[in-house]
């Protein structure tokens, strides 16, 4: 096996052999910018716009904002969000209950902290969302929640949809790999009319898991329509339906501080466990231009789900027995709606936003548990394939939460120093009915956001950014009457921003403080303490082109996440982050491709009670394409069949429930694309 490279050695390599700055004619005003997208090829094909809900070009931006292309998501044969997001800097994946996505950004849990094209996407809350219409993804890094509102205390991941732009698009994938392995894929669109355009993406996926028992099936619909009425209006209607049967995987238990060291399929579940998921989406998107600098955008989407799963997960271990428990829950439904409007104004030297949103969130949630006195044991290191009781799905609770938002921000440009400024306004509004008693919480919240950006020449800027967010507890969920005050956070950042090779190669590097405040309060509401969060470090990123042929994606990150009262680190935060994935394209249609991945050192459980270690993975590609519609493509992952832990589950719980990631896996896959 390869020695571990070091993250601090990769890093310094990366930057070392960056080429020095080359000369560039892009004059960055708005109109530019339109031009300017055409350039961008490959993993640098768009200009991220998510950290400031304007064209306001990247580089002065004074946030860290990273984009994932469609290109990038293909070479890497990427699945599920989390094959996507490798190569983001500060942001890792956890186990997510093995049924769901759910990342760290800079330490933070982002659990709640995903968007669809600027909305809050409440429906895939417990699933794994699907790509198919997925056009790129967008990570803005640190608070927003001066333009987003309640939450992001790590940054926000926002999903950018495919469009019916009139384009003809036909796009088939077809793919089989290795544990059963089979996905496919169907993304079609053109003019219906010549004013209405259509589109429709389709997605079947089902399979195996290199873990014993657990497999998954899913399908997922949508199709998208765009009627531009005239030369100034767009109106985009999106549909979305999922349907997902997985079976949640909790990952192996602990012993003396350590994960079992069992085979990685080990499975410590019951035969008769699932999650079964049935999710609807529906959006409205209205643009229209006022005047040639002026914008208004209108936005409306309703989320439905209906979810139960059946979880059989680990408790605590007696000797060589592993006690545990049946959790059953679901919703019945959960659903949100939620209403934007956003106003714009955009000159050469000033860019205004003023918008306005408001949210409704309700869960009608169900829950049914069997204690562990009540489940039979297993055996430590040979758990045997079994079922468990299954305690049904019971009416448990019934939450809702209203939020509404004000917010303004405003560019300013006087020569080459560029100022931001913004506040966002919210009230928010919790409810809870639980065993005959309501509960409430509700409060008013201002979230500044203050940068300055200078801009050195065509290609470097330097910024700086200071801004504060209020999160709801438990992403405000449900509603716990010793967490009625709201998270405070707020962020110190310096950074710079550069393109090399004409635009083709995006390079930023920031340090970074994050401080997070979580009152503890009484039944009365009253403050009794306030734990305090303190996450600073370093993040370095190229993405792009460095030629025609050759294109990159890199991120290292370097985080002190601690709790500033006991010093613990959290629970599945790494100290060093660093990936690396690269293809480049030959002559004759080959395309050979790869990447590695190291993961630092993390602890998992409260008080840093189990330690994970560091791991690095390799992965590798290669496409064939012929006839310029067609494509053959192998991706091979974890080609060293490295053993380690993938992540686990939040807060205490996850000390017992340790997910061990994938070994070596294969998947091939066909192309047509016209």
């Amino acid at each position: 096996m390869l020695p571990k490279p070091h993250p601090l050695a990769l890093s310094v390599a990366l930057a070392c052999g960056l080429p020095m700055l080359a000369q560039a004619d892009a004059v960055f005003t708005l109109d530019d910018v339109l031009v300017e997208a055409e350039l961008y090829k490959s993993y640098a094909e768009y200009a991220p716009t998510s950290g400031t809900k304007t064209d306001l070009p990247w580089q002065q931006v004074p946030q860290s904002v990273s984009v994932v292309s469609s290109a990038e998501m293909q070479d890497k044969g990427a699945i599920r969000l989390v094959d996507a997001l490798e190569g983001v800097a500060g942001v890792n994946n956890t186990l997510g209950e093995g049924s769901r996505d759910q990342f760290v950004i800079r330490g933070f849990d982002a659990l709640n902290d995903t968007y669809r094209d600027g909305l809050r996407d409440d429906g895939g809350f417990q699933t794994f969302r699907s790509l198919a219409n997925i056009e790129r993804v967008e990570v803005v890094k640190g608070p927003a929640g001066a333009l987003y509102g309640r939450g992001s205390a790590g940054g926000i991941i926002n999903l950018i949809s495919k469009r019916a732009d009139g384009r003809k698009v036909l796009d088939v994938n077809l793919g089989a790999g290795s544990e059963g392995r089979f996905g496919s894929r169907l993304d079609a669109g053109g003019n219906l009319t010549d004013s209405l355009n259509g589109r429709i993406n389709l997605e079947l996926r089902q399979g195996d898991s290199y873990v014993n028992e657990v497999d998954y099936s899913d399908y997922f619909i949508a199709p998208t329509v765009r009627w531009e009425p005239g030369e100034r209006q767009t109106l985009d209607l999106d549909l979305e339906l999922l349907h997902q049967e997985v079976t949640p995987y909790r990952g192996v238990p602990s012993v003396n501080g350590k994960p079992v060291d069992v085979p990685v399929e080990t499975y410590y579940g019951a035969r008769n466990d699932f999650q079964e998921a049935d999710s609807q989406r529906l959006a409205l998107t209205h643009k229209v231009a006022l005047a040639d600098s002026w914008e208004w955008v209108n936005r409306a989407a309703y989320n439905r789900i209906t979810l139960q799963q059946k979880g059989t997960r680990n408790a605590n271990v007696n000797g060589n027995r592993l006690e545990q428990t049946v959790n059953n829950f679901g919703f019945d439904p959960q659903t949100s709606a939620t209403l934007q409007s956003e106003l714009t104004w955009n000159t050469e030297h000033n860019q205004l936003l003023m918008g306005v949103d408001y949210n409704e969130f309700e869960r009608d949630f169900t829950l049914a548990t069997i204690k562990k006195d009540q489940v039979p044991t297993q055996d430590l290191l040979n758990p045997e394939g079994r079922n468990t009781d299954n305690p049904g799905f019971a009416p448990f609770r019934q939450n809702s939460t209203d939020s509404l938002g004000l917010y303004a921000q405003n560019v300013v440009t006087l020569g080459p120093w560029s100022v931001l400024g913004g506040v966002r306004y919210d009230r928010m509004e919790l409810e809870q009915q639980f065993k005959g008693t309501t509960s409430s919480n509700e409060d008013e919240k201002l979230s500044p956001r203050l940068g300055l950006v200078y801009t050195l020449s065509d290609e470097l800027s330097f910024y700086g950014s200071w801004g504060r967010s209020w999160q709801l507890p438990y992403g405000g969920i449900y509603v716990n009457p010793r967490l009625a005050e709201f998270y405070r956070t707020d962020l110190l950042e310096l950074g710079m921003k550069s393109y090399l090779f004409e635009d083709r190669l995006m390079l930023h590097g920031a340090l970074f403080r994050i401080d997070q405040q979580q009152p503890e309060t009484n039944d009365n509401g009253e403050i009794t303490a306030r734990n305090e969060f303190r996450h600073e470090g370093l993040e370095l990123e190229a993405r792009g082109q460095i030629t025609d042929a050759w294109n990159i994606a890199a991120g290292y990150s370097y985080l002190e996440a601690k709790d500033r009262e006991t010093g613990y680190r959290p629970n599945d935060v790494s100290d060093h982050l660093f990936s690396l994935w690269t293809s480049y394209q030959t002559d004759f249609g080959l395309k050979l491709g790869g990447g590695v991945k190291y993961v630092g050192n993390r602890f998992a459980g409260n008080n840093e009670a189990v330690t994970l270690g560091d791991y690095t993975k390799v992965d590798l590609m290669a496409a064939y394409s012929w006839q310029q519609h067609h494509t053959l493509q192998l991706n091979l992952d974890n080609v060293l069949n490295e053993k380690y832990i993938l992540g686990t589950t939040s807060g205490g719980s996850g000390a017992h429930q340790l997910g061990y990631g994938a070994p070596t896996q294969w998947m091939l896959s066909y192309r047509y694309q016209l």
